[in-house]
């Protein structure tokens, strides 16, 4: 039982042993690191906090906009940790990660999820239960911009602990379908919370929705040798989702500042109900389209190990 749990640690750098014991130690090192830096935010958040006067102890807080943003671009601890974890346990680059110098491939992403996000909430309009009433009154251009950083930040690092980190990690041992559905379901994990708020059928076509996004950064990842692709793809179709069109984000229900006013008719699946078009069967078809591209061209390439 001692050796096993030698085995596991997510501070043993040892390659060496069993797969499915391997496989555990790399998800409990993600989970070390998401606590660790969740921590290590709560704190600094706390610590700002009190130097601006608020009492949390008696449920002092800024607003909701604010905390938000902070949370966003306190995002950045989860990064630092994730690759001090790759590169002091693991002894791996941060080039390792995907972080080379393909750059351009974060345009190219941000393209992507703004195409992949306008079909979907266009198909969507055809059926009748998205409205497009017009360009807002009144932009807040400065919380915008501030958003735009905040989902820079959290796209980004999202993308470092799920494929910079554990699924490039995961690939030294199992095949690449294992380390992307491992990935996935990690991925995924933190959103549930609000998933399984809403309705059964909702939370389902959210769930198949995630695992389907996150095979998508996946496989942009490897089929591109890089993981700006992904982290463009995500930050964009975060940001132009809330900041842009002003739809709920992610079942968030926090009231989005944005450019466009768009709104949603009664609670379906073709809209996603009350999480939004990312639980939207709408959403799932377009999705499902792109991955099945993704994999022809994953299966064109030959790819046997992922490498940056």
């Amino acid at each position: 039982m001692k050796e096993i749990l030698k085995m596991i640690s997510p501070f043993n750098a040892k390659e060496n042993v069993p797969t499915i014991l391997f496989v555990i130690k790399k998800i409990l090192a993600f989970i070390l690191i998401f606590f660790v830096s969740m921590i290590l935010a709560e704190g600094l958040a706390i610590i700002f906090h009190l130097i601006m006067g608020y009492n949390v102890l008696r449920g002092e807080m800024l607003d909701i906009q604010t905390m938000t943003l902070m949370k966003y671009y306190g995002y950045v601890i989860f990064m630092i940790i994730a690759m001090l974890y790759c590169k002091l346990i693991e002894k791996r680059s941060i080039r390792s990660m995907g972080f080379n110098n393909k750059i351009s491939g974060y345009l190219e992403g941000m393209l992507i999820g703004v195409v992949l996000l306008s079909i979907s909430i266009g198909l969507i309009m055809l059926t009748g239960n998205i409205t497009y009433n017009g360009i807002l009154q009144n932009i807040d251009f400065p919380i915008i911009f501030a958003f735009l950083g905040g989902f820079i930040i959290q796209g980004a690092m999202e993308e470092t602990l799920g494929r910079g980190f554990l699924m490039t990690s995961l690939s030294k041992k199992v095949s690449i379908p294992i380390a992307i559905l491992v990935s996935s379901l990690a991925f995924a994990a933190p959103h549930f919370s609000t998933l399984f708020n809403g309705d059964f059928i909702f939370s389902l076509i959210g769930i198949i929705n995630l695992l389907l996004v996150s095979t998508i950064f996946s496989l942009l990842i490897i089929n591109g040798k890089n993981i700006w692709i992904a982290c463009g793809m995500h930050t964009f179709w975060n940001f132009f989702l809330f900041n842009i069109f002003g739809l709920n984000l992610s079942g968030s229900g926090e009231k989005p500042t944005a450019i466009f006013d768009f709104s949603t008719g009664s609670n379906n699946i073709l809209n996603g109900g009350s999480y939004g078009i990312e639980a939207s069967v709408i959403t799932t078809f377009v999705l499902l389209i792109f991955t099945c591209l993704l994999i022809v061209k994953y299966k064109k390439l030959h790819i046997e190990k992922i490498t940056y």
